[in-house]
């Protein structure tokens, strides 16, 4: 059954929205007549041990046109906190680096996405990586407290990166006051809708950590402005009590 869902929405000009639905394991998720269905049934043939990963399918839509799944150590009590090497094999993820998590398109494509660290991100000698240096210092350093932050970029099918884009996604501690201060660091910085926004306000007023779980991402391009989105998880926090987390 699903543990949660997690609702995803662009906050600058575009219209993108998805949600993705986390499960404990792929298989028996969903009713038959489900269009999660066939893509539950047919990860779930995939006979390896999940527990201690999250496992998550987002459909497409009218603004994403492709199904995607993703796998992920997050905030999971594992050692070493990485995507073990049998997952990574057992969906052709050709990487040599310790992965936080990745995502493919369904049926699959010659691409994929991977989570990493900033030491990771490194050693690919990106064209965004003094940018993306400085985002993360300008929120270490105004935000009070950061779970993680995550980069993400496309990878080719023999595990070469593809550096026409990446992600650096932030996870604050979970507290009003972040809340706010990243609102206005998104608007102040990068060409981010205020009245999209600001309809999360509302769910700050009186929040406390157990809610939901709430993070931002920042996607820079090669050829266009950066997009910007917020997350945040339904219709609860799955990850009180993990690690380090605050």
């Amino acid at each position: 059954m699903p543990n949660y869902k997690m609702f995803e929405r662009e906050i600058t000009s575009g219209n993108h929205r998805s949600y993705h639905v986390c499960v404990e394991k792929f298989g028996n998720n969903f009713n038959p007549k489900s269009k999660f269905y066939p893509i539950d049934q047919a990860l779930s043939e995939v006979k390896e041990d999940f527990s201690n990963y999250e496992c998550n399918i987002t459909l497409a839509n009218h603004t994403s046109p492709n199904d995607y799944f993703h796998i992920s150590y997050l905030a999971k009590k594992l050692y070493p906190p990485y995507v073990q090497r049998n997952i990574l094999d057992a969906f052709d993820i050709n990487v040599n680096f310790p992965v936080i998590y990745f995502t493919r398109q369904f049926p699959y494509t010659d691409t994929f996405k991977v989570g990493f660290d900033q030491y990771t991100y490194q050693k690919f000698n990106s064209k965004f990586y003094e940018k993306v240096m400085k985002i993360i210092d300008k929120l270490v350093s105004e935000l009070n407290g950061v779970n993680a932050i995550i980069l993400a970029g496309d990878f080719d099918k023999e595990g070469n990166f593809i550096d026409e884009t990446i992600n650096v996604e932030i996870i604050p501690y979970q507290n009003k006051d972040n809340y706010f201060i990243i609102k206005d660091i998104l608007i102040q910085n990068y060409e981010v809708v205020e009245d999209k926004i600001s309809r999360y306000d509302k769910m700050f007023v009186n929040y406390e950590i157990f809610d939901f779980c709430w993070h931002t991402k920042i996607k820079l391009y090669n050829d266009r402005k950066p997009v910007v989105k917020f997350y945040r998880t339904y219709p609860h926090n799955p990850f009180i009590g993990y690690h380090n987390y605050k």
